[in-house]
């Protein structure tokens, strides 16, 4: 059994950066497999600060973002992801048809109910 997970960043680690660290304290490696080039693995480790992990970080290259979902579940199976969240309904499905274990999350939606809520 594989102790890694893998998570996006943009709409994922970047709208739940609590409950992330919590899952995250669970694994023993850590996996950010993004789009966005402006995440940098000190980043990382300072979103994730007090985990006990290793962390991983690939960026998607230039000539894979047309087929980034296709790119990201490989990416996935490169790193033995146990379990991948991210926000994007392709990626999600592309993980699965590998075999990869995956939630997706609704940053959007989330937003939406806490900006409108009374709390």
């Amino acid at each position: 059994m594989y102790d890694t997970l893998g998570l996006d960043w943009d709409g994922v680690i970047s709208h739940f950066p609590e409950e992330l660290n919590i899952l995250a304290a669970k694994f023993s490696r850590v996996a950010v497999i993004t789009l966005n080039r402006t995440i940098t693995l000190e980043r990382v480790m300072a979103a994730f600060a007090g985990v006990q992990a290793e962390f991983i970080l690939e960026h998607c290259p230039d000539d894979k973002r047309d087929e980034y979902a296709a790119w990201k579940a490989e990416a996935c199976r490169r790193h033995k992801v146990s379990l991948m969240i991210d926000d994007d309904g392709y990626v999600v499905m592309e993980c699965r048809s590998l075999g990869i274990p995956t939630l997706a999350v609704n940053a959007g939606f989330v937003q939406a109910v806490l900006r409108d809520s009374k709390f």
